[in-house]
């Protein structure tokens, strides 16, 4: 017989780890979008100094959402970093 605390035990842990899964993956989605980030702009605009790299590195899925859509069209490294994030 399963007791009402073992019931909950089992809820609390399998909220827990949706919500890891969750974190997982908006953070791999993140990083995956970081790496494309810096190797189209490296590739267009040589190597990328460590304070690009860190803005990179600690920007949000949007920011980054914007930077990639910059690049497409940036004469210069410096205008894909002045694009706005999209909304």
């Amino acid at each position: 017989m399963v007791t009402i605390a073992e019931t909950l035990l089992e809820q609390g842990e399998a909220r827990g780890l949706a919500k890891g899964e969750a974190r997982g993956l908006a953070k791999g989605r993140v990083e995956g979008k970081a790496e494309i980030l810096t190797r189209l702009l490296e590739r267009r605009f040589g190597p990328l100094s460590g304070d690009i790299r860190n803005r990179i590195s600690t920007a949000n899925l949007t920011q980054l959402d914007s930077w990639l859509d910059a690049v497409i069209d940036a004469p210069e490294l410096a205008a894909v970093f002045e694009a706005a994030p999209s909304h």
